[in-house]
């Protein structure tokens, strides 16, 4: 076997294998860019959904005795075949 040629085929190998370790690590930062503004985005809406909570349910005070009323006819009512309220 002549050794010299078995050189310049190492040399084309170890440059092709630095090539593709370059792309790869190319695509997996691309990749991890792509998932950290996901995460954020996540992140963004689920704190604006935090912020909007108190908006959204019943407050406290509809438990309290006096209002006792408004919260049986929000959660113990029935509907017709119509589908209107009927309490």
């Amino acid at each position: 076997m002549n050794y010299q040629d078995l050189g310049e085929h190492a040399t084309t190998l170890v440059t092709l294998v630095g090539v593709f370790a370059g792309v790869s690590g190319l695509l997996l930062w691309r990749m991890l860019v792509r998932l950290e503004k996901k995460i954020d985005e996540m992140s963004q809406h689920f704190c604006a959904c935090r912020e909007e909570l108190p908006e959204r349910f019943v407050a406290r005070f509809e438990h309290e005795v006096e209002h006792q009323g408004l919260w049986e006819a929000l959660n113990y009512h029935q509907h017709s075949l119509r589908g209107r309220v009927v309490r």
